[in-house]
């Protein structure tokens, strides 16, 4: 029996400090994976976060059968490729802004059928691609939510005074990032009668996190460190320059659209701004079946800017109600970029 235990506690004693061994082993690895994700999180991933890969224009309004001109909007360190969009007796004119990684075509926000509804409801619209997306100039092939692009809309507002010029009202419509790029823009002098959001990035910390989540299918938590680098680097908007906190503090007319389980740009920061700005129209987004055809091919991104696709009736109808309701004779507006055709 003394040997046998003996022979039973060697064994035991063998498992033991094979499991610790094991036990040790996966903790360096694992310490090692955590060291390496660290060091690509502060050196590697900020960059990819913010890079630019133009979609370059392969469709036209012409789909829509609708009339339209392609023009070039000159900046001063920018040239944007964008149409001039003619409304017959128009009443009022917009402003068309896409979203990161986008262009003026944008399907997921189906930019084409935006044009064309606006058209109906006689609104004259000029859209562009911003500056590293589309066919406009590539200037540092970076994406920076916002505070670099706000000189395009600038511009064009003057492009619309130099070759357009009209006492119509004003309006601007932002989509994601085009909504984070207006509320700059706006906060920089642009001015307008009324700005329209959908579904817009107020919140650049969790806007991309959610965004690398839904692009990789990994946890957004594990993120958080490349974004913050990301955000000190490339001196992406936040704080008191975050486009929230701008945002509370316009006075303008701002219709939101907000899809209530937007995976990126989520609901908790359009509430915020309603309950920051009086001026704020918070309307909700009928919810949307995951399964509705207007979903297709959105993969993990479902809901993001996808009123106008799923709920085509419900958005023209807010639209339409909001550009009714706040229609007036424009202010006297004084072009800050010089621009030219």
């Amino acid at each position: 029996m003394t040997a046998g235990c003996g022979e039973y506690c060697l064994s035991r004693l063998s498992m033991t400090l094979q499991w610790s061994a094991v036990r040790r082993y996966l903790g360096l690895l694992c310490l090692g994976a955590a060291t390496c994700w660290s060091l690509l999180s502060v050196f590697v991933v900020p960059s990819h976060i913010v890079a630019a890969t133009p979609l370059p224009v392969t469709e036209t309004p012409e789909s829509r059968e609708q009339p339209f001109e392609d023009i070039t909007i000159r900046g001063q360190d920018a040239e944007l490729a964008g149409w001039w969009l003619p409304a017959p007796n128009p009443t009022a004119e917009l402003i068309f802004v896409h979203g990161a990684g986008s262009n003026r075509t944008s399907k997921f926000i189906g930019s084409l059928d935006f044009y064309r509804m606006l058209y109906d409801l006689g609104i004259s619209v000029v859209a562009m691609d911003l500056r590293n997306h589309g066919n406009s100039s590539i200037t540092d092939g970076t994406i920076r939510m916002g505070v670099a692009e706000w000189p395009d809309l600038i511009a064009t507002a003057a492009w619309l005074d130099q070759n357009h010029p009209s006492q119509l009202p004003r309006y601007v419509l932002g989509a994601s990032m085009g909504g984070s790029t207006a509320i700059h823009a706006l906060h920089h002098g642009l001015l307008a009668d009324g700005l329209i959001l959908l579904d817009p990035q107020l919140d650049i910390f969790d806007s991309l996190t959610r965004g690398a989540q839904v692009s990789t299918n990994l946890p957004a938590s594990i993120f958080s460190l490349a974004t913050q680098v990301a955000i000190w680097k490339y001196a992406l908007p936040s704080g008191e320059n975050s486009p929230l906190a701008i945002a509370i503090k316009l006075s303008l007319p701002i219709l939101l659209l907000q899809n209530w389980d937007d995976p990126v740009t989520r609901a908790t920061f359009a509430a915020a701004l309603e309950k920051g700005n009086p001026s704020v129209r918070l309307r909700r987004v009928p919810p949307i079946n995951e399964a509705a055809p207007c979903l297709k091919n959105k993969g993990a991104w479902r809901t993001h800017v996808a009123a106008l696709p799923c709920h085509p009736d419900w958005t023209r109808n807010t639209i339409q109600q909001f550009i009714e309701q706040t229609s007036r004779p424009a202010r006297s507006r004084s072009s800050e970029v010089p621009t030219s055709t």
